[in-house]
């Protein structure tokens, strides 16, 4: 995540579109969010659990984590 984060100018964001698929691949939300929050102030996540987004219902965690900020808290 450091690397991606050094990447990013002072005002950049990091968005990730990503998700725990029904596979068993990817990320759990909450471990996203805990990993970008070790390296910025600030992630916003909002789950993209809406039907209408994949044609129908989905079994899988899908989201996207938005982080806007560089600096964590206290830096």
């Amino acid at each position: 995540m450091g690397a991606w984060v050094r990447l990013l100018q002072p005002e950049g964001r990091l968005v990730l579109v990503e998700g725990r698929w029904f596979t068993g691949a990817g990320i759990p939300a909450g471990e996203c969010e805990r990993l970008v929050l070790a390296h910025r102030g600030d992630a916003t996540v909002t789950r993209l659990d809406d039907p209408a987004l994949w044609g129908g219902p989905i079994e899988d965690e899908r989201y996207v984590l938005v982080s806007r900020s560089l600096a964590r808290p206290n830096e």
